[in-house]
């Protein structure tokens, strides 16, 4: 996926196509069933390190997340993360995590239809 249309896309289906090829079906549901129920749990972490102002924690968050959005082909959640990881992070670090969550709801929203069959026209 070039870098333009991964800025623009949701999600990477190639990404998940890549772990059913490894593992089958059942390793792609299983990890994006963990991915789905981390990811909220790992910014509601970085949420709790930004209120006792603990910036290195926020960012050790974001690389996790970084990583497994990545393999799940959350593409936009993964370049937010990646943001936040960096030192050169927003500087509302509290909008940051709430872009976040919006990214991983439009993610989910996404995976309801990235194995649909296209639409006849």
């Amino acid at each position: 996926m070039t870098m333009n249309k991964a800025h623009d896309a949701v999600g990477d289906v190639d990404a998940l196509k890549r772990l059913e090829r490894f593992g089958g079906l059942k390793l792609r549901e299983e990890l994006t069933t963990l991915f789905l129920q981390e990811a909220p749990a790992r910014i509601a972490s970085a949420r709790a390190a930004l209120a006792a102002g603990d910036i290195g924690a926020v960012r050790a968050m974001a690389h996790m997340l970084k990583s497994s959005a990545g393999q799940m082909g959350a593409l936009r959640v993964q370049m937010l993360a990646e943001r936040l990881e960096g030192p050169d992070h927003p500087a509302d670090l509290a909008r940051a995590l709430l872009d976040l969550d919006d990214e991983l709801a439009r993610y989910t929203a996404w995976l309801d239809t990235a194995f649909l069959p296209p639409a006849s026209p």
